[in-house]
Protein backbone atom coordinates (compact mmCIF):
# COMPACT_ATOMS: atom_id res chain seq x y z
CA UNK A 1 0.00 0.00 0.00
CA UNK A 2 1.30 3.90 -0.64
CA UNK A 3 1.40 5.54 2.77
CA UNK A 4 1.88 8.98 0.94
CA UNK A 5 -1.68 8.64 0.08
CA UNK A 6 -2.12 8.60 3.79
CA UNK A 7 -0.56 11.26 4.68
CA UNK A 8 -2.72 14.55 4.73
CA UNK A 9 0.16 16.66 4.89
CA UNK A 10 1.60 15.30 1.49
CA UNK A 11 1.26 18.00 -1.30
CA UNK A 12 0.53 15.38 -3.37
CA UNK A 13 -3.01 14.96 -1.35
CA UNK A 14 -3.99 18.05 -1.38
CA UNK A 15 -3.77 18.22 -5.23
CA UNK A 16 -5.73 15.20 -5.51
CA UNK A 17 -8.31 16.64 -2.86
CA UNK A 18 -8.51 20.10 -4.92
CA UNK A 19 -9.04 18.23 -7.97
CA UNK A 20 -11.69 16.24 -6.44
CA UNK A 21 -13.68 19.57 -5.59
CA UNK A 22 -13.40 20.93 -9.08
CA UNK A 23 -14.81 17.77 -9.98
CA UNK A 24 -17.87 18.43 -7.79
CA UNK A 25 -18.23 21.74 -8.63
CA UNK A 26 -18.52 21.03 -12.25
CA UNK A 27 -20.74 18.20 -11.78
CA UNK A 28 -23.11 20.51 -9.68
CA UNK A 29 -22.86 23.44 -12.45
CA UNK A 30 -23.44 20.17 -14.82
CA UNK A 31 -27.02 19.80 -12.79
CA UNK A 32 -28.30 23.04 -12.44
CA UNK A 33 -27.64 23.82 -16.51
CA UNK A 34 -29.20 20.61 -17.30
CA UNK A 35 -32.36 21.95 -14.97
CA UNK A 36 -32.26 25.24 -16.66
CA UNK A 37 -32.57 23.13 -20.31
CA UNK A 38 -35.66 21.67 -18.94
CA UNK A 39 -37.59 24.30 -18.25
CA UNK A 40 -36.73 25.70 -21.47
CA UNK A 41 -38.78 26.35 -24.40
CA UNK A 42 -38.39 23.46 -27.06
CA UNK A 43 -37.10 25.75 -29.49
CA UNK A 44 -34.29 26.48 -27.28
CA UNK A 45 -30.90 24.93 -28.23
CA UNK A 46 -29.28 22.87 -24.98
CA UNK A 47 -26.01 21.48 -24.77
CA UNK A 48 -24.89 18.26 -26.24
CA UNK A 49 -24.79 16.80 -23.08
CA UNK A 50 -28.67 17.90 -21.89
CA UNK A 51 -29.77 16.23 -25.42
CA UNK A 52 -28.26 13.24 -24.37
CA UNK A 53 -30.02 13.24 -21.15
CA UNK A 54 -33.35 13.85 -22.28
CA UNK A 55 -33.36 11.74 -25.31
CA UNK A 56 -32.14 8.80 -22.95
CA UNK A 57 -34.97 10.05 -20.80
CA UNK A 58 -37.62 9.98 -23.51
CA UNK A 59 -36.97 6.74 -25.09
CA UNK A 60 -37.22 5.31 -21.68
CA UNK A 61 -40.61 6.51 -20.99
CA UNK A 62 -41.51 5.38 -24.49
CA UNK A 63 -41.02 2.05 -23.92
CA UNK A 64 -42.63 2.45 -20.45
CA UNK A 65 -45.53 3.40 -22.16
CA UNK A 66 -45.29 1.33 -24.82
CA UNK A 67 -45.27 -1.45 -22.57
CA UNK A 68 -48.10 -0.65 -20.30
CA UNK A 69 -50.16 0.46 -23.59
CA UNK A 70 -49.77 -3.39 -24.57
CA UNK A 71 -50.12 -4.62 -20.99
CA UNK A 72 -53.76 -2.51 -21.15
CA UNK A 73 -54.58 -3.64 -24.26
CA UNK A 74 -54.45 -7.60 -23.69
CA UNK A 75 -56.36 -6.82 -20.30
CA UNK A 76 -58.89 -4.76 -22.42
CA UNK A 77 -58.77 -7.70 -24.78
CA UNK A 78 -59.18 -10.53 -22.37
CA UNK A 79 -62.12 -7.99 -20.85
CA UNK A 80 -63.45 -8.14 -24.66
CA UNK A 81 -63.30 -12.06 -24.51
CA UNK A 82 -64.88 -12.33 -21.09
CA UNK A 83 -68.09 -10.60 -22.47
CA UNK A 84 -68.61 -11.36 -25.73
CA UNK A 85 -68.15 -15.31 -23.94
CA UNK A 86 -71.16 -14.61 -21.52
CA UNK A 87 -72.91 -12.32 -24.12
CA UNK A 88 -72.97 -15.31 -26.25
CA UNK A 89 -73.52 -17.38 -23.87
CA UNK A 90 -76.90 -15.51 -23.45
CA UNK A 91 -77.81 -15.28 -26.76
CA UNK A 92 -77.54 -19.22 -27.09
CA UNK A 93 -79.80 -19.80 -24.17
CA UNK A 94 -82.23 -17.43 -25.86
CA UNK A 95 -81.89 -18.80 -29.19
CA UNK A 96 -82.47 -22.41 -27.77
CA UNK A 97 -85.22 -21.00 -26.02
CA UNK A 98 -87.11 -19.12 -28.95
CA UNK A 99 -86.58 -22.45 -31.28
CA UNK A 100 -87.78 -24.00 -28.14
CA UNK A 101 -91.25 -22.51 -28.49
CA UNK A 102 -91.29 -22.24 -32.18
CA UNK A 103 -90.74 -26.19 -32.21
CA UNK A 104 -93.48 -26.72 -29.60
CA UNK A 105 -96.11 -23.81 -31.13
CA UNK A 106 -95.55 -25.84 -34.50
CA UNK A 107 -96.00 -28.80 -32.82
CA UNK A 108 -99.49 -27.69 -31.45
CA UNK A 109 -100.32 -26.14 -34.64
CA UNK A 110 -99.54 -29.72 -36.56
CA UNK A 111 -101.51 -31.68 -34.17
CA UNK A 112 -104.33 -29.44 -33.96
CA UNK A 113 -104.57 -29.69 -37.42
CA UNK A 114 -103.86 -33.74 -37.82
CA UNK A 115 -106.95 -33.96 -34.95
CA UNK A 116 -108.75 -31.85 -36.79
CA UNK A 117 -108.42 -33.38 -40.09
CA UNK A 118 -108.68 -37.01 -38.42
CA UNK A 119 -111.76 -35.84 -36.89
CA UNK A 120 -113.18 -34.77 -40.12
CA UNK A 121 -112.08 -37.55 -41.89
CA UNK A 122 -113.91 -39.95 -39.34
CA UNK A 123 -116.74 -37.83 -39.37
CA UNK A 124 -116.31 -38.07 -35.37
CA UNK A 125 -118.12 -34.86 -34.05
CA UNK A 126 -120.99 -34.97 -36.93
CA UNK A 127 -123.83 -36.44 -35.45
CA UNK A 128 -126.25 -34.65 -37.44
CA UNK A 129 -128.38 -37.05 -40.30
CA UNK A 130 -130.09 -33.85 -42.25
CA UNK A 131 -129.89 -34.88 -45.63
CA UNK A 132 -128.61 -31.82 -47.70
CA UNK A 133 -128.37 -31.65 -51.89
CA UNK A 134 -125.35 -31.59 -53.93
CA UNK A 135 -125.25 -31.15 -57.32
CA UNK A 136 -122.68 -32.42 -58.80
CA UNK A 137 -122.22 -30.35 -62.69
CA UNK A 138 -120.83 -32.09 -65.42
CA UNK A 139 -117.80 -29.87 -65.09
CA UNK A 140 -116.90 -30.57 -61.71
CA UNK A 141 -113.26 -30.79 -59.79
CA UNK A 142 -112.67 -32.20 -56.99
CA UNK A 143 -111.87 -28.81 -55.80
CA UNK A 144 -115.41 -27.35 -56.79
CA UNK A 145 -116.82 -30.58 -54.83
CA UNK A 146 -114.87 -30.04 -51.42
CA UNK A 147 -115.85 -26.21 -51.90
CA UNK A 148 -119.59 -27.10 -51.78
CA UNK A 149 -119.04 -30.08 -49.22
CA UNK A 150 -117.85 -27.95 -47.38
CA UNK A 151 -120.61 -24.62 -47.98
CA UNK A 152 -123.16 -27.13 -46.78
CA UNK A 153 -121.51 -28.67 -43.85
CA UNK A 154 -121.52 -32.19 -45.26
CA UNK A 155 -117.35 -31.46 -44.31
CA UNK A 156 -115.37 -29.40 -41.91
CA UNK A 157 -112.22 -29.34 -44.02
CA UNK A 158 -111.84 -29.16 -47.76
CA UNK A 159 -108.12 -29.21 -47.56
CA UNK A 160 -107.63 -32.76 -46.06
CA UNK A 161 -111.17 -34.15 -48.08
CA UNK A 162 -109.41 -33.05 -51.33
CA UNK A 163 -105.72 -34.32 -49.93
CA UNK A 164 -107.89 -37.75 -49.25
CA UNK A 165 -109.78 -37.83 -52.63
CA UNK A 166 -106.47 -36.50 -54.48
CA UNK A 167 -104.69 -39.66 -52.85
CA UNK A 168 -107.60 -42.40 -53.66
CA UNK A 169 -108.69 -41.11 -56.74
CA UNK A 170 -112.15 -42.19 -55.75
CA UNK A 171 -113.37 -38.55 -56.91
CA UNK A 172 -112.71 -39.13 -60.37
CA UNK A 173 -115.86 -41.41 -61.32
CA UNK A 174 -118.45 -39.91 -60.29
CA UNK A 175 -121.83 -39.11 -62.34
CA UNK A 176 -122.88 -35.50 -62.30
CA UNK A 177 -126.79 -35.09 -61.23
CA UNK A 178 -128.05 -34.12 -58.13
CA UNK A 179 -127.19 -36.22 -54.90
CA UNK A 180 -128.91 -35.85 -51.08
CA UNK A 181 -126.76 -37.11 -48.68
CA UNK A 182 -126.38 -37.03 -44.71
CA UNK A 183 -124.65 -34.82 -43.31
CA UNK A 184 -123.12 -37.15 -40.55
CA UNK A 185 -120.74 -39.49 -43.08
CA UNK A 186 -117.04 -39.68 -43.48
CA UNK A 187 -114.69 -38.97 -46.62
CA UNK A 188 -114.90 -42.58 -47.74
CA UNK A 189 -118.81 -42.75 -46.85
CA UNK A 190 -119.36 -39.36 -48.77
CA UNK A 191 -117.41 -40.51 -51.98
CA UNK A 192 -118.65 -44.26 -52.22
CA UNK A 193 -122.40 -42.60 -51.94
CA UNK A 194 -121.62 -39.76 -55.07
CA UNK A 195 -120.04 -43.18 -56.76
CA UNK A 196 -123.25 -45.35 -56.62
CA UNK A 197 -125.38 -44.07 -59.35
CA UNK A 198 -128.17 -45.57 -57.27
CA UNK A 199 -127.93 -42.72 -55.64
CA UNK A 200 -127.79 -39.95 -58.12
CA UNK A 201 -130.87 -37.85 -59.11
CA UNK A 202 -130.58 -36.66 -63.00
CA UNK A 203 -133.32 -33.48 -62.50
CA UNK A 204 -133.11 -30.48 -60.41
CA UNK A 205 -135.93 -28.59 -59.20
CA UNK A 206 -135.14 -24.79 -59.92
CA UNK A 207 -137.46 -21.40 -59.43
CA UNK A 208 -137.18 -18.47 -61.12
CA UNK A 209 -138.41 -15.70 -59.72
CA UNK A 210 -140.84 -13.05 -61.20
CA UNK A 211 -138.49 -9.75 -62.65
CA UNK A 212 -135.72 -11.92 -63.60
CA UNK A 213 -133.86 -10.97 -67.01
CA UNK A 214 -132.99 -12.55 -69.69
CA UNK A 215 -129.03 -12.34 -68.28
CA UNK A 216 -129.70 -13.06 -65.42
CA UNK A 217 -132.08 -16.39 -66.06
CA UNK A 218 -128.29 -17.81 -67.77
CA UNK A 219 -126.85 -17.10 -64.38
CA UNK A 220 -129.10 -18.94 -62.02
CA UNK A 221 -129.42 -21.56 -64.64
CA UNK A 222 -125.85 -21.81 -64.83
CA UNK A 223 -124.99 -21.75 -61.36
CA UNK A 224 -127.57 -24.53 -60.19
CA UNK A 225 -125.94 -26.88 -62.72
CA UNK A 226 -129.09 -26.87 -65.65
CA UNK A 227 -126.92 -25.24 -68.11
CA UNK A 228 -122.88 -25.85 -69.00
CA UNK A 229 -121.07 -22.55 -68.74
CA UNK A 230 -120.14 -23.31 -72.47
CA UNK A 231 -123.56 -23.41 -73.36
CA UNK A 232 -124.41 -19.96 -71.68
CA UNK A 233 -123.39 -18.22 -75.05
CA UNK A 234 -126.12 -20.93 -77.20
CA UNK A 235 -128.70 -20.14 -74.40
CA UNK A 236 -128.67 -16.31 -75.50
CA UNK A 237 -128.21 -16.77 -78.82
CA UNK A 238 -131.36 -18.57 -79.11
CA UNK A 239 -133.08 -16.16 -76.91
CA UNK A 240 -132.26 -13.80 -79.97
CA UNK A 241 -133.65 -16.24 -82.91
CA UNK A 242 -136.54 -17.53 -85.00
CA UNK A 243 -135.65 -20.72 -84.28
CA UNK A 244 -138.85 -21.38 -82.27
CA UNK A 245 -141.13 -19.09 -84.35
CA UNK A 246 -143.03 -22.14 -86.24
CA UNK A 247 -144.06 -23.95 -82.51
CA UNK A 248 -145.27 -20.71 -80.64
CA UNK A 249 -147.31 -18.47 -82.90
CA UNK A 250 -147.40 -16.04 -80.58
CA UNK A 251 -143.57 -15.98 -81.39
CA UNK A 252 -144.06 -15.58 -84.93
CA UNK A 253 -145.96 -12.37 -84.58
CA UNK A 254 -143.64 -10.68 -82.67
CA UNK A 255 -142.66 -8.05 -84.90
CA UNK A 256 -139.13 -7.01 -85.82
CA UNK A 257 -136.90 -4.42 -84.38
CA UNK A 258 -133.27 -3.59 -84.90
CA UNK A 259 -133.33 -1.96 -81.32
CA UNK A 260 -134.57 -5.12 -79.77
CA UNK A 261 -131.87 -6.95 -77.21
CA UNK A 262 -133.68 -9.98 -76.81
CA UNK A 263 -136.81 -11.16 -78.98
CA UNK A 264 -137.80 -14.14 -76.12
CA UNK A 265 -137.21 -11.50 -73.12
CA UNK A 266 -140.90 -11.59 -70.80
CA UNK A 267 -141.52 -14.65 -72.82
CA UNK A 268 -139.58 -16.96 -70.07
CA UNK A 269 -142.03 -17.77 -67.66
CA UNK A 270 -140.98 -17.33 -64.14
CA UNK A 271 -142.07 -20.41 -61.93
CA UNK A 272 -140.67 -23.36 -60.85
CA UNK A 273 -139.35 -26.17 -63.31
CA UNK A 274 -138.01 -29.45 -63.05
CA UNK A 275 -134.77 -29.69 -65.29
CA UNK A 276 -132.20 -32.15 -66.13
CA UNK A 277 -128.68 -31.74 -65.17
CA UNK A 278 -126.62 -29.69 -67.95
CA UNK A 279 -129.57 -29.89 -70.00
CA UNK A 280 -129.36 -28.85 -73.71
CA UNK A 281 -130.52 -24.46 -73.83
CA UNK A 282 -133.18 -25.51 -76.74
CA UNK A 283 -134.44 -27.65 -74.30
CA UNK A 284 -134.29 -25.49 -71.62
CA UNK A 285 -135.65 -22.64 -73.50
CA UNK A 286 -138.97 -24.49 -74.59
CA UNK A 287 -140.09 -25.67 -71.04
CA UNK A 288 -140.53 -21.95 -70.33
CA UNK A 289 -142.10 -21.02 -73.41
CA UNK A 290 -144.41 -24.18 -73.45
CA UNK A 291 -145.79 -22.68 -69.77
CA UNK A 292 -145.64 -19.37 -71.02
CA UNK A 293 -148.27 -20.54 -73.80
CA UNK A 294 -150.29 -22.81 -70.84
CA UNK A 295 -150.23 -19.49 -69.14
CA UNK A 296 -151.83 -17.35 -71.91
CA UNK A 297 -153.81 -19.60 -73.74
CA UNK A 298 -155.11 -22.44 -71.81
CA UNK A 299 -155.45 -20.70 -67.86
CA UNK A 300 -158.31 -19.44 -66.80
CA UNK A 301 -158.29 -16.08 -64.50
CA UNK A 302 -161.29 -14.17 -62.72
CA UNK A 303 -161.36 -10.68 -64.63
CA UNK A 304 -163.02 -8.32 -63.53
CA UNK A 305 -166.21 -7.26 -66.37
CA UNK A 306 -166.20 -10.98 -67.04
CA UNK A 307 -168.98 -12.93 -65.74
CA UNK A 308 -166.89 -16.45 -66.21
CA UNK A 309 -163.27 -17.52 -65.90
CA UNK A 310 -161.49 -16.42 -68.92
CA UNK A 311 -158.19 -16.94 -70.32
CA UNK A 312 -155.73 -14.05 -71.08
CA UNK A 313 -155.27 -13.95 -74.57
CA UNK A 314 -159.48 -13.70 -74.59
CA UNK A 315 -159.52 -10.40 -72.67
CA UNK A 316 -156.25 -9.42 -75.00
CA UNK A 317 -158.23 -9.80 -78.04
CA UNK A 318 -161.38 -8.16 -76.58
CA UNK A 319 -159.57 -4.95 -75.83
CA UNK A 320 -158.36 -4.22 -78.91
CA UNK A 321 -155.94 -2.01 -78.06
CA UNK A 322 -153.02 -3.46 -78.22
CA UNK A 323 -150.77 -6.90 -79.16
CA UNK A 324 -150.04 -9.82 -77.01
CA UNK A 325 -146.37 -8.33 -77.39
CA UNK A 326 -146.90 -4.77 -76.55
CA UNK A 327 -148.91 -6.15 -73.38
CA UNK A 328 -146.18 -8.43 -72.37
CA UNK A 329 -143.71 -5.17 -72.65
CA UNK A 330 -146.34 -3.34 -70.51
CA UNK A 331 -146.48 -6.35 -67.55
CA UNK A 332 -143.16 -6.13 -67.65
CA UNK A 333 -142.51 -2.90 -66.61
CA UNK A 334 -145.32 -3.24 -63.99
CA UNK A 335 -143.39 -6.07 -62.35
CA UNK A 336 -140.24 -3.68 -62.16
CA UNK A 337 -142.30 -0.97 -60.70
CA UNK A 338 -144.84 -1.64 -58.48
CA UNK A 339 -144.18 -2.54 -55.13
CA UNK A 340 -146.36 -5.19 -54.75
CA UNK A 341 -149.40 -7.15 -56.05
CA UNK A 342 -151.96 -4.84 -54.93
CA UNK A 343 -149.56 -1.69 -56.84
CA UNK A 344 -149.58 -3.40 -59.93
CA UNK A 345 -152.86 -2.41 -61.31
CA UNK A 346 -152.00 1.14 -60.65
CA UNK A 347 -149.16 1.64 -61.78
CA UNK A 348 -150.77 -0.31 -65.18
CA UNK A 349 -153.00 2.68 -65.34
CA UNK A 350 -150.54 5.18 -64.93
CA UNK A 351 -148.33 3.71 -68.08
CA UNK A 352 -151.93 3.46 -69.96
CA UNK A 353 -152.82 6.98 -68.93
CA UNK A 354 -149.04 8.13 -69.91
CA UNK A 355 -149.59 6.23 -73.30
CA UNK A 356 -153.31 7.47 -74.06
CA UNK A 357 -153.98 11.04 -72.72
CA UNK A 358 -149.78 12.02 -71.65
CA UNK A 359 -149.59 14.03 -74.78
CA UNK A 360 -152.02 16.18 -74.03
CA UNK A 361 -150.92 17.17 -70.53
CA UNK A 362 -147.29 17.71 -72.35
CA UNK A 363 -146.52 13.99 -70.57
CA UNK A 364 -144.55 12.43 -74.00
CA UNK A 365 -142.24 9.63 -72.20
CA UNK A 366 -143.12 7.02 -69.99
CA UNK A 367 -140.51 8.33 -67.66
CA UNK A 368 -140.13 4.27 -66.28
CA UNK A 369 -136.81 4.17 -63.89
CA UNK A 370 -136.81 0.41 -64.45
CA UNK A 371 -135.72 0.83 -68.46
CA UNK A 372 -132.69 2.89 -67.70
CA UNK A 373 -130.29 0.19 -68.08
CA UNK A 374 -131.77 -2.53 -69.72
CA UNK A 375 -130.42 -5.38 -70.69
CA UNK A 376 -129.23 -4.61 -66.89
CA UNK A 377 -131.01 -4.03 -64.31
CA UNK A 378 -128.69 -1.62 -62.24
CA UNK A 379 -125.70 0.52 -63.24
CA UNK A 380 -123.41 -1.35 -60.94
CA UNK A 381 -124.76 -4.53 -63.21
CA UNK A 382 -123.35 -2.71 -66.68
CA UNK A 383 -119.50 -3.45 -67.67
CA UNK A 384 -117.47 -1.50 -66.02
CA UNK A 385 -115.77 -0.82 -69.47
CA UNK A 386 -118.90 0.99 -70.89
CA UNK A 387 -120.56 2.18 -67.80
CA UNK A 388 -120.00 5.34 -67.85
CA UNK A 389 -121.31 6.14 -71.63
CA UNK A 390 -123.79 3.09 -71.78
CA UNK A 391 -127.19 4.42 -72.82
CA UNK A 392 -129.90 1.91 -72.88
CA UNK A 393 -132.53 2.28 -76.17
CA UNK A 394 -135.14 0.89 -73.86
CA UNK A 395 -134.26 3.54 -71.41
CA UNK A 396 -138.03 5.46 -71.47
CA UNK A 397 -137.16 8.71 -70.36
CA UNK A 398 -134.83 9.12 -73.06
CA UNK A 399 -138.01 7.64 -75.78
CA UNK A 400 -141.23 8.07 -76.71
CA UNK A 401 -143.66 5.42 -76.31
CA UNK A 402 -142.88 1.80 -75.08
CA UNK A 403 -139.12 0.33 -75.08
CA UNK A 404 -138.23 -2.05 -78.15
CA UNK A 405 -139.43 -5.27 -75.91
CA UNK A 406 -140.10 -6.25 -72.48
CA UNK A 407 -137.34 -6.16 -70.00
CA UNK A 408 -137.63 -8.90 -67.72
CA UNK A 409 -140.33 -12.00 -67.30
CA UNK A 410 -143.68 -10.72 -65.34
CA UNK A 411 -145.75 -13.01 -63.60
CA UNK A 412 -149.42 -13.59 -64.89
CA UNK A 413 -150.42 -11.08 -61.74
CA UNK A 414 -148.48 -8.36 -63.66
CA UNK A 415 -149.68 -9.95 -67.31
CA UNK A 416 -153.33 -9.61 -65.82
CA UNK A 417 -152.70 -6.15 -64.38
CA UNK A 418 -151.08 -5.25 -67.44
CA UNK A 419 -154.26 -6.33 -69.14
CA UNK A 420 -156.86 -4.91 -66.99
CA UNK A 421 -155.47 -2.15 -65.29
CA UNK A 422 -157.20 -0.12 -62.13
CA UNK A 423 -159.88 2.48 -63.86
CA UNK A 424 -158.03 6.04 -62.66
CA UNK A 425 -156.64 8.94 -63.52
CA UNK A 426 -153.25 8.71 -61.98
CA UNK A 427 -150.28 10.10 -64.47
CA UNK A 428 -147.64 9.99 -61.86
CA UNK A 429 -146.49 8.12 -59.10
CA UNK A 430 -143.78 7.28 -56.82
CA UNK A 431 -142.51 4.99 -53.70
CA UNK A 432 -140.41 5.99 -50.43
CA UNK A 433 -137.84 3.60 -49.30
CA UNK A 434 -140.47 1.71 -47.36
CA UNK A 435 -142.34 0.42 -50.06
CA UNK A 436 -145.26 2.88 -49.74
CA UNK A 437 -146.86 4.17 -52.58
CA UNK A 438 -147.86 7.80 -53.68
CA UNK A 439 -150.02 8.60 -56.75
CA UNK A 440 -150.91 11.48 -58.66
CA UNK A 441 -152.94 13.72 -61.31
CA UNK A 442 -150.81 16.35 -61.99
CA UNK A 443 -147.24 17.31 -61.25
CA UNK A 444 -148.16 19.90 -58.58
CA UNK A 445 -149.46 16.87 -56.46
CA UNK A 446 -146.67 14.29 -57.37
CA UNK A 447 -144.09 17.24 -56.37
CA UNK A 448 -146.08 16.90 -52.96
CA UNK A 449 -145.58 13.18 -52.75
CA UNK A 450 -142.01 13.11 -53.53
CA UNK A 451 -141.72 15.28 -50.43
CA UNK A 452 -143.45 13.05 -48.56
CA UNK A 453 -141.84 9.88 -49.92
CA UNK A 454 -138.51 11.68 -49.27
CA UNK A 455 -137.28 11.78 -52.65
CA UNK A 456 -137.08 15.73 -52.94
Amino acid sequence: MNNNMDNPKNPKNDEVERYRRERVEQFRMNIKDDSAEAVKPQNQESSDFSDEITSFSDETTKAQIEKASKKELRRQKREEKKVARIKAGRNKRAFRIAWLFMLVMVCVVVTQFLVTGCNDFLAIKRKDETEVTVRVKADYTVESLADQLEDLGIIDSKVFFKMFADLTGKADDITPGVYHIPKNKDYLGILNYLQFTGNVQNTIEVTITEGTNILELVEILYTEGVTAEEDKEEFLRLCNSDEFDEDFEFLSEIEENVDREYKLEGYLFPDTYEFYIDEAPEQTIRRFLNNFQNRVYNYEYDVEGYSEPVTLIEVIENTGVYSLDEFVTIASIVQGEAANEEDMKKVSSVIHNRLEVGPEYDIHTLGMDSTIFYPYKTQEDVPEDIRDTFESKYDTYDNKGLPPGAICSPSANALLSAVVPADTDYLYFCHSAEGESFYAETLYEHQSNLSKAGLD
